[in-house]
């Protein structure tokens, strides 16, 4: 459960939120695209509260990717047809425009010739770089991602932050939740630790790794750097 979360993210902003698993990490993510429905308060995003009940809550999902810990590709769909198939359906775009924009989130993973293979025939690292290319094909204005290298071996894991550095570095506003504490101290803007539903600390990271104010935060921070 959440409790009093206060978290305002800028644009072009990469937001790193870390801590022990069940912190409410996770929650918190699909909070922000109304996956999980939160009780109290609101969610704003683009200056319009998602909460309200008039809100077209499919029409805030085209701008808030999300790229989850599992690929959740369709095994019967090439994977242009899998990075298309929200395009068509819930856009309404035509199979030409939506191929075209496929293509092009495609080839910002590296997978354009990837286009006509089956899921079975990737890597898991692959197939995490199309579940990206599916959401940055509706064109976001946020892309979420729940721990997106944990079901990867770790020789698949390299590719997919490289997607993900790339992302940043062309200005995607992005809020990770992920245990790649590597990766957060070289890229993140911010990152943010949680515990028992609630926000503890949140920083630079060279001050959340090195000077965290609180022990709690020491404390994860050690762990996770001898486990790393």
């Amino acid at each position: 459960m959440l409790k009093g979360i206060d978290l305002a993210v800028a644009q072009g902003e990469l937001v790193f939120i870390i801590g022990p698993s069940g912190s409410g990490k996770s929650t918190l993510l699909r909070c922000c695209n109304r996956l999980e429905e939160p009780t109290s308060g609101s969610v704003v995003v683009d200056g319009t509260d998602i909460t309200r009940p008039d809100v077209d809550i499919n029409r805030v999902r085209q701008k808030i990717g999300m790229v989850f810990q599992q690929f959740n590709l369709y095994p019967h769909l090439d994977v242009l047809g899998n990075v298309t198939l929200a395009l068509r359906k819930v856009v309404g775009k035509t199979r030409v425009e939506a191929e075209s924009l496929g293509l092009r989130a495609l080839t910002r993973v590296g997978l354009a010739e990837k286009a006509r293979a089956y899921p079975n025939e990737l890597s898991g690292g692959q197939q995490q770089r199309v579940a990206i290319a599916r959401a940055l094909a509706l064109e976001p204005r946020i892309l979420l991602f729940d721990e997106p290298t944990s079901a990867l071996d770790p020789e698949l894991v390299g590719s997919v932050l490289k997607v993900m550095r790339e992302l940043r570095d062309s200005g995607m506003t992005m809020v990770v939740v992920s245990h790649e504490m590597e990766f957060a101290r070289a890229a993140a803007d911010r990152v943010v630790f949680m515990d028992h539903g609630a926000i503890l600390e949140s920083g630079r990271p060279e001050k959340i790794f090195s000077r965290p104010e609180h022990a709690r935060v020491g404390e994860f921070v050690a762990t996770i750097s001898r486990h790393a």
